[in-house]
C-alpha cells in the first residue's frame, strides 16, 4: 500500500472514530429525526441544540412538533409521530409499561415548590394532621407529595389521617371550599382559588418534602435499536446545549421564546428553575424509583414492569462520559 493510500486510509478511520482500537458512534448521513416537545420550557435543550447547530453537526436534520404538554409528546412517539419526546415523572413512570419506550438520560432536575400545602388556622405542625381529612389527587405527584410529607413527619398515611380521594385540582378545590377537607397540597391555579378563602393558610411548598422531581427525554425503543448512532448524537447535541443554557441563559431564553413565541424575561427564569443538564444522577433516580414503587404500591401500575430495561444507561455513558451516572438500576 503507498504512504498515501496509508494515509488517506488512517485519516478515514480516526474520522470514524476507529483508530487506536476505539469506536464513537457517528451518524454516516444526514438523518431525519422527528423531536416532540412541549409548548413551553421542558423542550428547551432540544430547541437550543437546534438552534445552535448542535444537531447538525451530528448529521442529524432536526424535524421539530410542539405539542401543548409534555405528556403529549410522549404519547405521540408512543403513536409513531415522533421518535423523541420530553416528560415529568410521573406520567412517564404509567407509561413505560408499554415496553415501546426508553429513558437514555435525565434532561433536568426542577426546583421544588411546585406543589403547596394548605391547611386550617389551627393548624400548629404536622402532627396536628392526625385524625384530619386530606384531600389527594389519586395517583398522581400530588398524593405521593403527600403521602412522603406525612412519613417524613412520623405520620402514618394510612391509619393516621384519612386521605380523601379525588379526581382533579377543581374536585380538590371544590371540597376544601365546602369545608370537607382539612388540608391539601395545591397546584397550578388552584393555589390562586384558596387563596382568598379565609379558612386556610399556606403552610409551606413542597421544598420541605424529602424528593426529587425528574424531567426526562424518552426515545422510541425501535429508533433506538435501528438508530443508535442518532441516539448517541442527540444526547451529544443536548449536552453541548446544557452548557449553553448554564453559561448563556438569555440566550437560552431568547431561543425558547422564538420557538413559543412568548417573552424571554418570563421564560428565563422558568428554564433557570429547571435545573437543566444530562445525567442519570442518584438522588434524582432513587426519587424516581421511589415513584414507580408507590404507583404500584397504590395499583396504578399493575402489574409491576421491569423497571431497569426501560433505561439505557450505555447511551449516556457514550455520549457524555463526564456526566454523573449510576453504575446500574438494580
Amino acid at each position: 500500500m503507498s504512504r498515501f493510500s496509508f494515509r488517506r486510509l488512517m485519516g478515514l478511520l480516526v474520522g470514524a472514530g476507529i483508530a487506536a482500537g476505539t469506536a464513537t458512534s457517528v451518524v454516516a448521513a444526514d438523518t431525519k429525526v422527528r423531536y416532540a416537545v412541549d409548548g413551553f420550557v421542558l423542550g428547551t435543550l432540544i430547541r437550543v441544540a437546534e438552534a445552535k447547530g448542535y444537531l447538525a453537526e451530528e448529521n442529524i436534520e432536526p424535524v421539530m412538533l410542539t405539542f401543548s404538554y409534555g405528556v403529549d409528546t410522549v404519547d405521540a412517539v408512543l403513536a409513531g409521530q415522533a421518535d423523541f419526546g420530553v416528560i415529568i415523572d410521573m406520567p412517564l413512570l404509567t407509561r413505560l409499561s408499554s415496553d415501546k419506550l426508553a429513558v437514555p438520560t435525565l434532561i433536568g432536575t426542577p426546583n421544588p415548590g411546585w406543589h403547596k400545602l394548605y391547611v386550617t388556622q389551627d393548624y400548629k405542625g404536622p402532627e396536628d394532621l392526625k385524625g384530619k381529612k386530606i384531600a389527594v389527587a389519586t395517583g398522581t405527584a400530588q398524593e405521593f407529595v403527600t403521602r412522603t410529607h406525612l412519613r417524613d413527619n412520623g405520620v402514618n398515611p394510612d391509619e393516621d389521617v384519612e386521605l380523601v380521594g379525588l379526581g382533579s385540582l377543581f374536585e380538590i378545590i371544590g371540597a376544601m371550599k365546602a369545608g370537607r377537607v382539612d388540608a391539601a397540597w395545591i397546584w397550578g391555579q388552584g393555589v390562586e382559588q384558596i387563596a382568598d378563602d379565609d379558612r386556610y393558610r399556606f403552610e409551606a411548598d413542597d421544598s420541605i418534602v424529602n424528593q426529587k422531581t425528574t424531567a426526562l427525554l424518552v426515545v422510541s425503543k425501535d429508533f433506538l435499536a435501528n438508530n443508535r448512532d442518532a441516539v448517541v448524537g442527540t444526547l451529544r447535541a443536548l449536552d453541548k446545549a446544557g452548557a449553553v443554557v448554564k453559561t448563556d441563559v438569555e440566550e437560552a431564553a431568547a431561543i425558547v421564546a422564538k420557538g413559543i413565541a412568548g417573552d424571554a424575561t418570563k421564560v428565563k427564569p422558568v428554564i433557570m428553575g429547571q435545573n437543566y443538564g444530562l445525567s442519570f444522577e442518584k438522588t434524582a433516580m432513587d426519587s424516581l424509583k421511589d415513584k414507580y414503587e408507590f404507583l404500584i404500591a397504590q395499583g396504578v401500575i399493575d402489574p409491576p414492569y421491569d423497571y431497569a430495561a426501560q433505561f439505557d444507561l450505555g447511551v449516556l455513558k457514550e455520549a457524555a462520559p463526564n456526566a454523573p451516572t449510576v453504575d446500574s438500576l438494580d
